[in-house]
């Protein structure tokens, strides 16, 4: 059966080696099937040991050669028939955003057509073998999730690259007719504003390095962040020796009970903290003509491009040992992510200032002004270490969250991405009459919650909460509308916003001194 491709598209394979790689995966599943044989006979296994002494038959050892390579060969020969059926193209539709078709599947057949203008960000990655022989990854992240996304695997790193960059200009087409709409109608309001490093700027095409964090900084932030639960180890340990020395070996034999779970708990923060180094290595921060661009990874690298249009939430995390150093970092939702869990990092650890003017770059928003609206006595009773640190603040344009007492956070979302307000009530939050607020936000991006406030008032917060995400829905993410300025001031133009999005004059000075 054959396919029709419009004349303009350019048909493209992926990279040769491509079934090479491929075939590991049906090569690990012979090997697993192959173990499994000798589930029940174990003393078979015995023969291995033999050829690497050198002492099994050459007729046996030929054999098990033979079978190996065939193995292999239809491995290699399924991935590579895989790899001849497998095509993408890019089909310009001007004037709006093209599309990529792909063809893939041997057996059963897939064709895919995906609208540029869908995709939240376009990733180019390099995992650790393929990096080796300079191949890429490119991953194109959707709104409706991790099922829906894309990924091309593999192609050349500069042909990567290329499709990365085709790409980015497909789905900057719209924004960029709409930004220039929009500065045609401002005039020459914002004339003589300074640029914003972050922003993207038309007519631009390199990427411009804004910010950077150093591999021996960035090990230092981890172990601090991980040093309390290393503390309550060393501490459960020590009371284990205090009890053996004034109780005797009873007591102390059944506080070694837990040492299992417990070295589980270690093993598990300590992988944790490997990980988040591994990944955060090397971090760039860039700025690109399609937004900006996160590069990092110490042994697979991963260049993530993010449009700061479609960026539905924004965080400042400050573990507890930071706040003494006045660190802090910063993370950005992004809808139609893998898991919610899992932000992007924006900049994995900063100065608390640094990542204030930040957040203010993405969202005209300073999260240290405003009023906050604290919790009531109810909150008090139920949560006594943390209610202190429980917080909302409402901006013209966006709502911001404050929780945390280990880990301050303060989590910002636009009203424009609300999906839905919700509030609800556990049975101690009944007893207390107090409630939690919730606004439902898209796939992949964590839930913005008001926690423990009073029942009157997590209604009328609701009601203003949804009634800011209606009047807010059919504009920009990060722009308010001039209907719903704060009373007594003036329509939020063209030339207020970009007075509100001030260039980050301290954070290039700051990033010098370090």
């Amino acid at each position: 059966m054959t396919t029709s491709v419009p004349p303009a598209a350019q048909l493209r394979r992926l990279h040769p080696l491509t079934p090479i790689f491929r075939s590991w995966r049906l090569i690990g599943a012979g090997a697993a099937i192959g173990v499994g044989a000798f589930r029940d006979n174990l003393d078979q296994l015995s023969f291995f040991w033999d050829v690497l002494r050198g002492e099994a038959e050459l007729s046996v050892l030929i054999k098990v050669a033979l079978v190996v390579l065939a193995v292999a060969l239809v491995a290699v020969l399924g991935a590579w028939l895989s790899w001849r059926v497998t095509w993408f193209a890019i089909v310009a539709e001007p004037p709006g955003p093209g599309t990529l078709l792909l063809h893939r599947g041997l057996v059963v057949r897939q064709r895919s057509q995906v609208r540029l203008s869908r995709v939240q960000s376009v990733d180019v990655n390099q995992p650790l073998v393929a990096r080796l022989v300079g191949l890429a990854v490119v991953r194109l992240e959707m709104a409706a999730g991790d099922d829906a996304s894309v990924s091309l695997a593999y192609l050349g790193a500069k042909d990567a690259w290329a499709l990365r960059e085709e790409i980015l200009r497909h789905t900057s087409a719209t924004r960029s007719a709409t930004a220039s709409a929009s500065g045609s109608a401002s005039g020459s309001a914002s004339d003589g504003d300074e640029t914003s490093p972050l922003l993207p700027q038309a007519g631009g095409r390199d990427d411009v390095l804004v910010a950077e964090v150093s591999t021996s900084h960035l090990v230092k932030a981890s172990l601090l962040a991980g040093a309390p639960a290393l503390l309550i180890t060393l501490g459960w340990l020590v009371g284990l020796a205090v009890v053996a020395a004034v109780w005797g070996s009873g007591p102390f034999v059944a506080g070694l009970a837990g040492i299992v779970p417990v070295t589980y708990a270690i093993v598990v923060a300590l992988r944790q903290q490997v990980a988040a180094v591994l990944t955060d290595a090397n971090f760039r921060l860039y700025r690109t003509p399609a937004g900006i661009r996160i590069s990092a990874g110490l042994t697979s690298t991963i260049n993530r491009t993010i449009d700061t249009d479609r960026i539905q939430g924004i965080r400042i995390e400050e573990p507890l040992l930071w706040r003494r150093l006045r660190w802090a970092r910063v993370e950005v939702d992004v809808a139609g992510a893998a898991d919610e869990a899992k932000a992007a990092s924006l900049m994995p650890v900063t100065t608390r200032s640094q990542a204030l003017t930040l957040v203010q770059e993405l969202t005209g928003v300073d999260l240290d002004a405003g009023g906050a609206r604290l919790p009531g006595a109810g909150a008090r009773r139920l949560d006594p270490l943390g209610w202190r640190h429980l917080a909302v603040v409402l901006h013209d344009h966006g709502a911001v969250t404050a929780y945390g007492r280990w880990r301050q956070t303060r989590f910002f979302v636009p009203y424009a991405r609300a999906q839905s307000v919700s509030v609800q009530q556990g049975w101690l939050q009944r007893r207390l009459n107090v409630a939690t607020l919730h606004l439902d936000m898209p796939k992949g991006v964590s839930r913005w919650a008001a926690h423990h406030r009073d029942v009157a008032e997590a209604g009328e917060l609701g009601d203003e909460l949804a009634e800011r995400a209606r009047r807010h829905r059919s504009t920009r993410s990060f722009a308010p509308p001039p209907a719903v300025a704060e009373s007594g001031s003036e329509p939020a133009d063209a030339a207020h916003l970009s007075e509100s999005r001030r260039p980050l004059a301290r954070w290039e000075s700051d990033r010098s001194e370090r």
